[in-house]
């Protein structure tokens, strides 16, 4: 089943934060993730959550996602995120389509 990872962050070093960027960025290729939504504009929100930088992965399923997350070869990656960024991070099951059963 599709897994996604949603991130919430609010950069605090823009210069620092750009490193991580450039870092991270294979690593999700890496693990079969795709990027669904990467910062983009929030077109409307009906709430005071205005996320600054909204980021949607996808993963094929939940053991690909949490090897991305947990994975001790990336974990001075996401440090640096943590670090330069108030960051909100969860793993989210995707839902199973009634036509395909996937």
């Amino acid at each position: 089943m599709t897994t996604y990872v949603i991130v919430d962050n609010e950069v605090k070093n823009q210069k620092e934060y750009q490193k991580y960027l450039k870092l991270i960025t294979p690593t999700v290729h890496k693990y079969s993730g795709r990027y669904l939504i990467r910062a983009g504009k929030i077109i409307y929100h009906d709430s005071e959550w205005a996320p600054e930088r909204l980021v949607v992965i996808a993963f094929d399923n939940e053991e690909l996602a949490s090897k991305w997350v947990n994975s001790e070869e990336l974990s001075h990656i996401h440090a640096m995120r943590k670090k330069y960024s108030k960051s909100k991070l969860i793993i989210i099951e995707g839902v199973i389509d009634s036509i395909t059963g996937e």
